[in-house]
């Protein structure tokens, strides 16, 4: 199950949101160069960015939580004595599929209901751009499942929190950020 959490985070989510960033970067600097130049966007590139926008976030989310990169108020967990820590990640993980669930179980209703409309300006079907949320969720539920089972079976990377971080690892890395040593 590794293998193929990795394939399909490390490799195809995190290619998707980096050209999902760049099709929404694109239209961005397409409007404001055709604002500024000719007075007048192109009236699609409005709505493939916020399009876009809403995939990026979705789909971003997915991989910030793979990459252990969301918010987290670890303070309380850190006072934790290690058999609640071991509970409160399955209270956690347990969570997330859950939510997935919710995320994926409305948002394919959600597709029976916008099935036949179409945006206002690129005439595409709104099944497309919704498509998103059962998306999410099914990855949300995968990548729960894996977190949970991982943590049951000991197999947990908790990730390195700057306070983790011995001192000199830290100084060099700013030291390389000033450009070297001189």
């Amino acid at each position: 199950m590794a293998k193929l959490v990795y394939i399909l985070y490390d490799k195809i989510v995190a290619t998707l949101v980096w050209i999902i960033g760049a099709v929404m970067m694109t239209c961005i600097l397409l409007q404001i160069f055709t604002r500024t130049f000719f007075s007048v966007p192109f009236p699609w590139t409005d709505e493939l960015a916020r399009f876009t926008f809403l995939w990026f976030c979705f789909i971003g989310s997915v991989l910030t939580l793979r990459n252990k990169l969301h918010l987290g108020i670890d303070y309380f967990e850190g006072k934790l004595p290690p058999r609640a820590k071991f509970v409160n990640r399955i209270f956690v993980y347990s969570l997330i599929i859950l939510f997935g669930l919710f995320v994926g179980i409305l948002g394919s209703q959600l597709l029976e209901v916008v099935d036949i409309q179409l945006s206002p300006v690129m005439r595409i079907p709104m099944l497309w751009i919704y498509m998103v949320l059962p998306l999410t969720g099914f990855l949300y539920v995968i990548l729960g499942l894996h977190q949970l089972i991982n943590h049951l079976t000991g197999r947990d990377d908790p990730g390195l929190s700057p306070a983790d971080v011995p001192a000199e690892v830290m100084e060099k890395g700013a030291e390389a950020l000033r450009g070297g040593s001189q």
